[in-house]
């Protein structure tokens, strides 16, 4: 019976350790958009490389005539481009990424983690009861725990959707 639930346990693991980041391999999309539309970002954090090939990612706070208003909270460049506000010049904004969330894997993750997570806590606690000295039992209890959590992240992952603007005269 115990090797039954061990097999039901990895199946769960196996189906949810392909099918989210598989279907997050699917998940990049491209829209073209006018500067005036770029007001569609205002708020929303978002990801732009810098013609030095530099990376900086920030909440965008404004869109201006002439430049895009940035809190830039990640950058690759700490020197050119320190954390703070900054105007990304018009002229060299070519495209603007930012990340959305999408799908319901998130549910699915911890669904199916707690689902292998409660069969974990069962094996520690029927090891237990016909072996009462054995310490596997702290480590099914501590893999009860920690598979919901993973299967959360995977979840999480699955659901990241980048959505790239490329910017239209």
């Amino acid at each position: 019976m115990m090797a039954d639930k061990r097999w039901v346990a990895m199946g769960m693991l196996l189906m949810l350790g392909w099918g989210a980041p598989h279907l997050a391999a699917d998940s990049r999309e491209q829209r073209q958009i006018t500067w005036e539309g770029l007001t569609v970002l205002l708020g929303h954090t978002v990801k732009i490389v810098m013609p030095d090939g530099a990376r900086i990612e920030g909440r965008a706070t404004s869109v201006e005539i002439d430049a895009l208003a940035i809190e830039i909270r990640k950058t690759t460049n700490k020197t050119a481009y320190p954390k703070g506000k900054f105007l990304v010049p018009r002229a060299t904004l070519k495209a603007v990424g930012m990340d959305r969330p999408k799908g319901p894997w998130r549910l699915v993750g911890v669904a199916v983690g707690g689902g292998v997570g409660v069969v974990l806590g069962v094996l520690a606690f029927e090891l237990e009861a016909f072996h009462p000295r054995l310490p596997v039992e702290a480590g099914l209890i501590a893999w009860a725990v920690a598979v919901p959590a993973g299967g959360y992240l995977l979840g999480r992952r699955a659901d990241q959707r980048t959505i790239t603007y490329v910017i239209v005269p």
